[in-house]
């Protein structure tokens, strides 16, 4: 995995993961030790979605790029090796059919993990494929930023009062 697939989010973000949000590359490697995986490659929504989800107070882990994504997915969380989030976010669009076949995977392995996916471009192809991960819930194009923000809280929190 690339040094900077993985970044730590927090209230207070070291100087070196705010450079890294911004696009700089990261000199070392950060462990996430967060409650959500944010998977996201578009920068304005991916700043938009983080400053939300810290704003509720949660420790966010982003992953910019597809291919860090399917090994972080494949590799990082289905072997252990990553601490397992309490939620993970997605652009599905953004994974293409391996970062979801990925995705299933891993959610076939840990029924438990509650996975929101969301793409502003939905069609019949991408929507059969998001139906097939096992308890995801779908967002298309008509969720907006505070749809995405009552689905995240409410899973977490049915998460944290169930375990």
């Amino acid at each position: 995995m690339q040094a900077s697939a993985v970044v730590s989010q927090q209230g207070e973000s070291s100087r070196a993961g705010r450079s890294m949000f911004r696009g700089e590359s990261r000199k070392r490697p950060v462990v996430f030790h967060g409650q959500v995986l944010l998977i996201e490659n578009l920068k304005d929504r991916r700043q938009l979605m983080c400053d939300m989800l810290v704003q509720e107070r949660f420790e966010i882990g982003v992953v910019e790029d597809s291919r860090d994504a399917v090994q972080v997915i494949s590799e990082e969380l289905f072997s252990g090796r990553m601490q397992m989030p309490e939620l993970i976010l997605c652009n599905a669009r953004m994974l293409g059919d391996a970062g979801l076949a990925a995705l299933e995977r891993l959610c076939a392995s840990n029924p438990h993990l509650p996975v929101i996916l969301y793409s502003a471009f939905l069609n019949p192809r991408l929507r059969e494929r998001m139906a097939r991960i096992r308890g995801a819930w779908i967002l298309d194009h008509s969720a907006d930023l505070e749809d995405l923000r009552t689905a995240a809280v409410s899973l977490i929190t049915s998460r944290q009062t169930s375990v």
